[in-house]
């Protein structure tokens, strides 16, 4: 895995996996940048909003949670990786809003609910 920082978007830090396993360089920086995110979320939707800014996404792969890369959509890394539980999450910023996604237990978690319109 390669990170690099964007210059034109300092706060943005791309990430482009080159093998399944991390080096313990790039897993440190990781969860230091991901972890206090996670720390200082207060909702569901303000810790999907601060990882869009930094260029990640919250979704659901094969039923669990994880981060993807917003541009590529390629998984970086699962809760366990970052030491969390999903539970613990659920508990602290309740049941998160999330919407299926194709025929596995795939889904995004959304900012807001979705609101239906009357025509």
């Amino acid at each position: 895995m390669s990170i690099r920082i964007e210059t034109e978007q300092p706060d943005v830090i791309s990430v482009r996996q080159t093998s399944t396993e991390l080096d313990c360089e790039s897993a440190v920086l990781l969860r230091a940048t991901i972890l206090p995110i996670f720390a200082s979320a207060a909702s569901w939707a303000g810790l999907t909003d601060i990882l869009n800014d930094k260029g990640y996404r919250l979704v659901f792969r094969d039923g669990r949670m994880c981060i993807t890369d917003q541009t590529t959509g390629d998984r970086i890394c699962g809760l366990r990786f970052l030491g969390l539980e999903f539970r613990d999450l659920v508990r602290r910023l309740g049941r998160p809003i999330v919407v299926a996604r194709g025929q596995e237990a795939d889904g995004d978690v959304l900012t807001a609910r979705p609101t239906v319109g009357r025509a």
